[in-house]
């Protein structure tokens, strides 16, 4: 790190050279309020109460400018309690034994009129973020998500781009974006335990997803041999020119409202399934506590992942609306951000060794009978679709600051499939039913920042107002039961308060909680959400 900004320092004359630097430091300490279960006695992936994460982090900018040229660094440094160390030798390496990480934020390079006055230039390791909405951004596509931190959500992963802004006119600009090398969003570490529930079928099409819901309850019950994922493959795209990312975008103002126009040419940084191969292992094993309880073997599932490829037309506007001025009352700001994709479709290939499923009843090696004609069963349809967000904020007074948003489909959620033109995942199931929702969904989101003399009170809610509902096949024909967002069955939320108080020369504590609500089908009850966590922070900035 001191040699990339040495080197920066040491480009040009010191007399020419401008400097701007800051830091900060922060300790993170969470705790998980209750265990989280997941999967069944014989392939466990809950998560046990307890401390969460325990980070100290150190980090900051520096900007250095000579002439037409600005050369950015910002970076951070992150120390993890606890320990990576597993074996013997492991504790023989101090990387595993003290977990260390070095994040770099943003090296980059910008060149103000290169060649032609208006042209910028913006070269290195940056982010380039476009959406109007607030931390909801599906426009937002030429930067994966980086969702490893669930306090910080919203935020996007920095990735090597040549950025070129072009000032048109005194308010419109026109802007281009090259992304040479793909890199996938970042994960939370509790989404591991999304592998536990293999009655998520992903496939669309009705009469196949059921058939392999029934052919691994009738192994379960039948063998005694239940299915379990043991492996998730990635399948990364190339780096070569084919698979290389680009956006423009058109923006500018009319009248005191903000517009802008943009089309992006990618992939999706959520990977999806595309292949299965399983096989059995015979493997008697009983549960610990209740010897009543036993398995004869396993059907290990292999799943492989990758990136779809997309278009996406976006539109952003953003402004404010004097509705109530001529009582004296502030200006009322709104915000559109919307994107239409168009993506790329995908199927998968299921596969398996010789499996018994029950006694004298045996799925032969190869690739399942899909009796579609020679094809594969769809994952992700080519039919577009719409994400957006609107959102409406004010200020009362000087001590209340509040939002509003819709928001049209979370960061994870991708096809087809809304209140406007009806498709579902699966959220649970066995041989004879399922609990589904729309493959989009849709979601209230509250917020409000109260000064309450130094200190700040934050408060955000997100409401899932999608619904789900119960699809019964056990008998003739599916019998649907469906559930409002505002039933046991349906409801998910989440509660987010935060208490923020500052002390003096930029010191600031704070603590609060994310608490999810919700049965363990839906969206925020979900095991992989990873539950309510408690946090408090400390943090220095100079």
């Amino acid at each position: 790190m001191t040699s990339l900004i040495l080197a920066c320092i040491s480009a040009s004359p010191a007399m020419a050279t401008e400097f701007d630097a800051s830091g900060f430091l922060e300790v993170d300490h969470r705790y998980r309020v209750t265990d989280i279960g997941a999967g069944p006695w014989y392939a466990p992936r809950g998560l046990s109460a307890g401390v969460e994460r325990l980070r100290g982090i150190a980090g900051g900018e520096l900007r250095v400018r000579d002439g037409d040229a600005t050369t950015t660094f910002a970076g951070r440094l992150e120390t993890h309690a606890g320990t990576n160390a597993g074996t013997l030798p492991s504790l023989s390496d101090p990387q595993m034994v003290m977990p260390l990480r070095l994040r770099v934020d943003e090296l980059a390079l910008e060149i103000w009129d290169f060649g032609l006055s208006g042209l910028d230039l913006k070269l290195g390791h940056q982010v380039v973020q476009w959406g109007v909405g607030d931390q909801f951004n599906p426009t937002n596509t030429l930067n994966s998500e980086d969702l490893e931190d669930p306090l910080k959500f919203g935020t996007q992963l920095p990735n090597v781009m040549m950025r070129a802004d072009y000032s048109m006119s005194a308010t419109w600009t026109l802007s281009g974006v090259l992304v040479p090398v793909f890199r996938p969003s970042a994960l939370p570490a509790t989404s591991s335990v999304g592998t536990a529930f293999i009655d998520r079928m992903p496939v669309i099409e009705d009469d196949i997803r059921r058939e392999l819901q029934a052919a691994q309850a009738l192994a379960r019950d039948g063998t005694n041999t239940p299915t379990i994922v043991r492996d998730t493959d990635l399948r990364l795209p190339s780096n070569g020119p084919e698979n290389m990312q680009g956006m423009i975008r058109l923006g500018g103002a009319v009248g005191m409202q903000d517009l802008a126009f943009s089309w992006y040419t990618g992939r999706s940084g959520i990977p999806q399934p595309v292949s299965n191969f399983t096989e059995r292992q015979d493997q008697a094993l009983c549960h610990p506590t209740d010897p009543t309880q036993c398995i004869d073997g396993y059907l290990l599932t292999d799943a492989t992942m990758e990136y779809p490829r997309m278009h996406v037309a976006g539109l952003n506007g953003a402004g404010e609306a004097n509705l109530l001025g001529f009582l004296g009352a502030q200006p009322l700001g709104w915000r559109l951000e919307a994107a239409m994709v168009m993506p790329q479709r995908l199927t998968i290939a299921i596969e398996n060794d010789d499996l018994e499923l029950s006694d004298g009843l045996v799925q032969p090696a190869g690739e399942y009978d899909y009796g579609l004609g020679g094809e594969r069963p769809t994952v992700v349809s080519d039919e577009p679709f719409a994400k957006w967000t609107v959102g409406l904020d004010y200020t009362f007074g000087k001590a209340v600051y509040a939002n509003a948003q819709w928001v049209h489909g979370m960061v994870d959620e991708f096809g087809s499939g809304d209140f406007l033109n009806p498709d579902f995942v699966t959220r649970a199931g066995d041989a004879d039913w399922e609990v589904r929702r729309h493959r989009l969904g849709d979601y209230l989101v509250l917020g409000s920042d109260i000064v309450l003399g130094g200190p700040v009170l934050r408060l955000f809610s997100l409401f899932d107002l999608t619904g789900y509902r119960h699809e019964d096949t056990s008998g003739e024909g599916v019998v649907t039961t469906n559930h409002s967002p505002f039933s046991e069955e349906g409801f998910s939320a989440v509660i987010y308060p935060e208490l923020m108080v500052p002390l003096q020369s930029g010191l600031q504590l704070s603590a609060g909680a994310v608490a999810m609500f919700g049965k363990p089908h839906t969206k925020f009850g979900d095991p992989a959400a990873g539950g309510t966590v408690a946090f408090a922070k400390a943090s220095q900035r100079f």
